[in-house]
């Protein structure tokens, strides 16, 4: 700990005196030290890692304490297949039944004021999320490039069976009509926008990922921020 001796004849007005090795007196801007000495012991903050192939990468510092609690990760064998017709090219998509319900629920009203919701991702494991930040690194991309769009292993909403990437799965979902019909009804059937516009988060604003959390948006389990691969 650095400390910096008062002198109450000298001025402090942004500044304070501190005594050097030879003992002579001398002054110091405090701020720009302080904000050096906070940069330098943030860097190395986080300490989680993860194995991606027997390499150990340290999670980035935006997703350093929202690895998903693991009795939040869903069991395959608790998992339901969404209804064939509310999935992309008839994919197979698995998520718990009590998302699985809702989803349906809400898709109906949504397609009553002729809107269609369809999904192209639901529950993806951890040993699935390493598969596409596999192929993204052999792809070029430095691990933490990676993380700016993918969550780490073990980090993702879609682990929990509750996640929900709807079609289409890009930028210009936020400009569609199902994008404005969900920010007005969703809610009313447990799901929520869980990664929404912030230009002070590192990550892709996605606008198409929805997440179940219960009609009284009481779930009690620990969700991260998503993506698109997340």
């Amino acid at each position: 700990m650095l400390v910096f001796p008062h002198h109450r004849n000298l001025p402090v007005i942004g500044m304070t005196p501190y005594r050097n090795i030879t003992g002579q007196l001398g002054l110091i801007v405090l701020l720009p030290l302080l904000l050096s000495l906070v940069s330098i012991a943030g860097a190395d903050d986080c300490h989680e890692t993860v194995m991606i192939d027997s390499v150990e990468y340290t999670v980035t510092d935006y997703w350093c304490g929202q690895m998903i609690d693991s009795s939040a990760i869903a069991k395959p064998e608790h998992l339901v297949k969404l209804p064939q017709e509310l999935t992309f090219e008839d994919y197979r998509i698995y998520v718990l039944p009590q998302a699985r319900d809702a989803f349906v629920k809400m898709a109906e009203a949504a397609r009553k004021d002729s809107v269609e919701l369809i999904v192209d991702s639901g529950f993806r494991s951890p040993a699935f999320q390493r598969r596409i930040i596999n192929k993204r690194l052999a792809s070029g991309d430095s691990f933490d490039e990676v993380l700016n769009s993918v969550a780490p292993p073990g980090y993702s909403e879609h682990h929990t069976g509750r996640a929900f990437d709807l079609c289409p799965s890009e930028a210009r979902f936020a400009f569609t009509e199902t994008y404005r019909w969900l920010k007005e009804n969703a809610s009313r059937y447990g799901f929520f926008e869980t990664l929404p516009e912030d230009p002070n988060a590192p990550l892709t604003w996605e606008s198409w990922h929805w997440t179940y959390r219960g009609e009284s948006d009481s779930a009690s389990v620990k969700l991260s921020p998503d993506s698109a691969d997340n």
